[in-house]
């Protein structure tokens, strides 16, 4: 059905998001300006991943003939199955990382000291788990779930199997000229430098992953030619030159 396709383009769409509004909140450092977007899609790619195969998941635990009726009431029940799903796989390792974590910023406090659980457990947590987890999350799903009924709707749904993360892939080998034309040059010690280098790496492999797995797939999929024509001996002919009444009547 192309689920899990869609569920890494969601996430990296979603979570690049929000790596855009950390980099607009951290532009009175230069070094760090265009790192959230590169490592939030990064992060989205793999998250996305998780969310597409959460809501396969949910959709192989459900009856099948709760959801493949005819009508606009399967279409509902399929599009609901594949959000909660997908919504489940986006929500579980932020929210596990967030609530069970150390109290110290990540996002909304980047620049801050660790700070006592009593300041930690309460708005600065409610306020980053709901925009940096709970939002993105349901970008995702949400974009999956389209993503989900337009595979189904198509007569070839297997091609979106090898687009959906070819196309990704394009987007993030573009990403860090992107992202960082606006931005100042990397400045600071060598640490800082490194780590604008370093994300923009990481960027790169992952879109040259995708773009390798979509490959496999496409290869995988793609008609297969007959590779010749066989063996004239080992050919039956369509037709033998002696009728049964010549063989009969041969003794």
């Amino acid at each position: 059905m192309g689920v899990v396709p869609w569920g890494v383009a969601a996430g990296a769409v979603a979570w690049c998001l929000v790596g855009s509004w950390r980099a607009a909140r951290l532009e009175n450092y230069p070094w760090n300006v265009w790192t959230p977007i590169g490592y939030g899609a990064v992060k989205g790619v793999f998250l996305g991943l998780l969310a597409g195969w959460c809501a396969v998941v949910v959709l192989r635990v459900v009856p099948v003939a709760w959801w493949r009726e005819r009508g606009g009431v399967a279409v509902v029940r399929f599009a609901g199955l594949v959000l909660s799903g997908g919504l489940l796989g986006g929500l579980v390792p932020g929210t596990v990382r967030d609530f069970m974590g150390e109290p110290q910023p990540r996002t909304l406090y980047y620049f801050d000291g660790p700070r006592p659980e009593s300041e930690w457990y309460w708005r600065p947590l409610l306020s980053e788990w709901l925009m940096c987890t709970v939002l993105p999350a349901l970008g995702c799903a949400v974009l999956l779930a389209v993503g989900a009924l337009v595979s189904v709707r198509s007569s070839r749904p297997e091609r979106f199997g090898w687009a959906v993360p070819a196309l990704v892939g394009v987007g993030l080998l573009f990403l860090p000229d992107w992202a960082a034309s606006g931005a100042p040059e990397p400045v600071g010690n060598g640490d800082h430098v490194n780590e604008s280098a370093s994300a923009g790496l990481v960027v790169l492999a992952t879109g040259l992953g995708l773009l390798v797995s979509a490959w496999v797939v496409w290869w995988r999929r793609r008609p297969r030619r007959p590779v010749g024509p066989a063996s004239p001996g080992l050919t039956p002919p369509r037709s033998s030159p002696i009728g049964p009444r010549s063989v009969r009547g041969g003794g």
